[in-house]
């Protein structure tokens, strides 16, 4: 269960507290801003509201399509690059690796990321 309670906690620091600092940051104001934040918000300041939401929203297929790669490296599932070798995981000295991609995954479709 160890494998499972780490892909939760993953999948509540990337969606229940980044997701939300991206979103509130990209919301606010226009102000001519140069840092990456700004930058954006201030693009996005130009397109509709419906047309905000639907990039806003399109943020959470990135993090999860990020996470996934790590995670699949982390299982010995997905090598990118020319990485090669065996990561080994733990927690609380039990191996959790192997499967934390395909959980990730599943936990990101029952909440609808990828539709």
């Amino acid at each position: 269960m160890s494998d499972q309670a780490f892909v939760d906690a993953v999948f509540s620091e990337l969606f229940s507290e980044h997701f939300y600092h991206y979103k509130d940051a990209l919301a606010r104001p226009v102000d001519g801003g140069q840092d990456a934040y700004a930058r954006a918000g201030n693009a996005l300041a130009l397109l509709s509201a419906g047309q905000r939401d639907d990039v806003v929203e399109f943020l959470k297929v990135v993090i999860a399509d990020s996470a996934s790669v790590i995670l699949g490296t982390l299982d010995g599932v997905h090598f990118p690059g020319d990485l090669e070798g065996e990561c080994i995981v733990r927690l609380d000295g039990e191996e959790i690796q192997g499967d934390l991609q395909d959980m990730f995954i599943q936990k990101a479709q029952d909440h609808g990321i990828y539709n």
